[in-house]
């Protein structure tokens, strides 16, 4: 047994929004140093922390690491159970040991409640006392809830769409109540009455929310009216007395400075008339019996226009009323660059992340990283990706200007997936063969982690299946490329290769000529002046 690992508490009960801590204990029983890796499975990243994942422990020696858990204090965090596993590697062996453990998350209450709209009214010919009621579950803890009016007159009675409603954590559900006073009156002064709505869990009594909104209760006749009516009826018979007005008419514009493309909206209110007639500059923006109005127009030029209002009737003209607006051309926004686009690295291991280097000018208002458009802080300068799948992912950014131009510049991010098995050693002896010595080398190999391991010469049909650790004497005739191959439970391999150099002898041993007996003896000479001649002798 290499470690020993224990986890006190193994059962976490946690406030959603509060940090809990556990203490992981971690024993090295080996004779030599060791490295550890610490993780935790089967829990949101975001609700765990692990300050200290890779330590390092003396022959012996035991340590403490702490690991903490803090859900959040969102509808999220549901409370219940979540089983998780510690799992402590040794990165020297690769073997590792596993501690389950319960973090249970506690529940925690929040209802609110909104009702709209927040006044309505009730008389004897129209009736607008149908509130909406919306009651939001902000806790971790689905509630059934309990719906009751009331007011301190218990002037009003109350009927609700639903009585009891069941509100899951995070959900929003509306009910519709109607509000009707008890004794409605025919004949009196108006007034409010304040009432309120209340939902009360059944399950937990405690958890209550309320909303409060006013019901005004209008009679038919009241003295006010009366004596409305009456002046009203005064200021009636006043105007048909009195002789016709003339026309007039006044004139408002949405904006005095604008820009060539924007939008400016003209309005206008005429009395006493029968036609209007609306011009800018040159142009016609309205001409008809609309006596109140409003059109939007595009500022098509920039320049000083005139906008000129005239009402008319039976002849008669109102005076001009105008306005007058500056129109500019609009400043131009330099183009978008990227200037910087750097991945590292570009090859990263499949669940870890990248770093994305980039930089734009300062016309780019909006940048985006693809496939998944997610938005770029354009204060910060770099972003942490993990690519989802293995293979090659091709990522795009893309960088606009305020007048949506955009640019964009594309790279490349390889993921793999990496072999649990490992091969420590792989090493040949002599490096480099020589014909002197026959050509003999010896391969030697360790591999752990491994379910398949596989041994083969460059140029072979098939590898031969060898042991994690072995060594193989074999004779090489030239160059010759070696390749192992470690095979994980998984089918993920891991791969290496030596490449042994062959050296032949530069002076290779040369065999004396033969003479065959054919019983003659030859002797050449040279005569003073003249060519080489050869005789011949024979035994007779």
């Amino acid at each position: 047994m290499s470690f020993s690992v224990a986890m006190t508490p193994d059962l976490v009960a946690v406030e959603a929004g509060a940090t809990f801590p556990i203490s992981v204990l971690i024993e090295n029983k080996e004779a030599e140093v060791d490295r550890y890796e610490m993780e935790v499975e089967g829990i949101d990243p975001e609700w765990k922390a692990v300050p200290v994942p890779i330590f390092t422990l003396d022959p012996s020696e035991s340590r403490t690491e702490k690991i903490f858990f803090k859900p959040p204090r969102a509808s999220e965090s549901s409370a219940g159970n979540y089983p998780f596993v510690l799992t402590v590697r040794s990165l020297n062996s690769g073997e590792s040991k596993t501690v389950q453990g319960i973090l249970t998350v506690k529940p925690f209450n929040h209802l609110s409640m909104e009702i709209s709209p927040k006044k309505g009214f009730v008389s004897p010919t129209k009736k607008q006392n149908t509130f909406s009621v919306a009651i939001v579950n902000l806790g971790n803890v689905e509630h059934t809830v309990q719906l009751v009016g009331n007011d301190p007159e218990d002037a009003c009675s109350f009927g609700f769409e639903h009585e009891q409603v069941t509100v899951g954590a995070g959900q929003q559900r509306e009910v519709e109540v109607v509000a009707n006073p008890s004794n409605p009156p025919l004949f009196s002064n108006g007034r409010l009455i304040g009432f309120s709505v209340t939902a009360r869990s059944t399950e937990t009594p405690s958890v209550v929310a309320s909303a409060q909104a006013q019901l005004e209760q209008r009679s038919l006749f009241s003295p006010a009216t009366v004596g409305l009516a009456a002046l009203i009826a005064i200021i009636v018979a006043l105007w048909i007395l009195m002789a016709p007005k003339p026309p007039g008419i006044s004139l408002t514009i949405s904006q005095s400075d604008g820009l060539v493309g924007d939008k400016i909206q003209i309005s206008w209110k005429a009395h006493d008339a029968s036609n209007v007639r609306v011009t800018m500059g040159s142009g016609v923006v309205y001409e008809g019996d609309m006596l109140q109005g409003s059109k939007t127009i595009p500022l098509a030029e920039a320049g000083t226009i005139a906008i000129h209002a005239e009402a008319s009737k039976d002849g008669r003209k109102s005076e001009v009323a105008t306005q007058v607006m500056t129109v500019t051309e609009p400043t131009k926004s330099p183009d978008p660059e990227i200037a910087t686009v750097k991945a590292t690295p570009t090859r990263v291991k499949l669940g870890d992340p990248f770093t994305l280097y980039y930089k734009f000018n300062a016309a780019v208002t909006k940048a985006v990283v693809g496939p998944d458009n997610k938005d770029l802080d354009l204060q910060l300068e770099k972003i942490d990706l993990v690519p989802p799948a293995i293979g090659s992912r091709e990522y795009t950014i893309v960088a606009y200007n305020k007048e949506g131009k955009s640019v964009k510049k594309s790279f490349t991010v390889e993921v793999y997936e990496e072999s649990d098995a490992t091969i420590l050693s792989f090493t040949a002896s002599p490096t480099e063969a020589s014909e002197d010595g026959g050509g003999r080398v010896s391969l030697t190999w360790q591999i752990t982690n491994s379910a398949r391991n596989e041994f083969k010469q460059d140029g072979d049909v098939a590898a031969t299946v060898v042991n994690p650790s072995d060594s193989r004497d074999v004779v090489v005739t030239k160059t010759s490329k070696f390749i192992l191959t470690a095979i994980d439970a998984k089918g993920r391999k891991k791969q290496q290769s030596i490449i042994v150099k062959y050296k032949s002898n530069p002076n290779p041993p040369t065999e004396p000529p033969t003479t065959a007996d054919t019983g003659t003896t030859a002797t050449t000479g040279t005569t003073a002046g003249g060519p080489t001649t050869a005789g011949t002798t024979g035994n007779h």
